[in-house]
């Protein structure tokens, strides 16, 4: 979908990769752990607000573009 994207260099605690992202000031942050990989979904944080929620990979796109 064209979208630019980084994946975490390391595996490290949640937290730590949020201040990652808030450092540079990523907009959305999808997390996809073993459920929503099995659902086929993410869960998708707006880093501004702190919203999240499970969305399909579609609507993931939709939102982001």
């Amino acid at each position: 979908a064209d979208i630019r994207s980084e994946i975490y260099p390391d595996a490290a605690k949640m937290k730590k990769q949020m201040n990652y992202a808030n450092a540079k000031n990523i907009p959305f942050v999808a997390i996809i752990g073993e459920n929503e990989m099995n659902e086929g979904k993410a869960l998708l944080k707006n880093m501004e607000t702190g919203e999240q929620r499970l969305v399909s990979i579609e609507e993931l796109i939709a939102e982001i573009q």
